[in-house]
């Protein structure tokens, strides 16, 4: 015969283990099937994606430093991968377009107005693995 505490300590231990794999079920059967992350079970207020700190949708905007007495702003725009650098003139109480580029194809140059040149840095490189691999003198 079964004494009546240990029963009930089998019971509630089944007990939770149908509560623990129901939970996994559950976490299982509701996740985001593309991104694989939980449910999202808070409020939206609690959940409210937070704007870029210097812009948002492609374009950012930056204030900077334009020469030792002036400032002004710098515009990114990433849709049209446009740069685009601004000037305020206190007298005039104006912003200036003082340069736009777009940098396209800026992006595929590997080694320009650079120095030392990458292909330098190669060379050295390649000296130091040559003395690190060589045997020590007399040894």
């Amino acid at each position: 015969m079964q004494h009546p505490r240990r029963s009930k300590a089998i019971l509630y231990g089944l007990w939770a283990n149908a509560a623990m794999l129901a939970l996994l079920a559950f976490i299982l059967l509701a996740r985001d099937s593309r991104t694989g992350s939980l449910p999202n079970v808070l409020p939206a207020a609690f959940a409210q994606p937070q704007p870029a700190i210097a812009g948002g949708a492609g374009v950012f905007i930056m204030p900077g430093q334009v020469s030792d007495h002036t400032w002004g702003c710098f515009l990114l725009d990433v849709d049209s991968q446009t740069l685009c650098a601004y000037q305020f003139k206190g007298g005039k109480a104006q912003l200036e377009l003082i340069a736009a580029r777009n940098y396209k194809f800026d992006r595929r140059l590997a080694n320009f107005n650079t120095t030392p040149a990458p292909r330098a840095i190669e060379q050295i490189l390649q000296e130091e693995q040559k003395a690190i691999r060589a045997p020590a003198p007399g040894g």
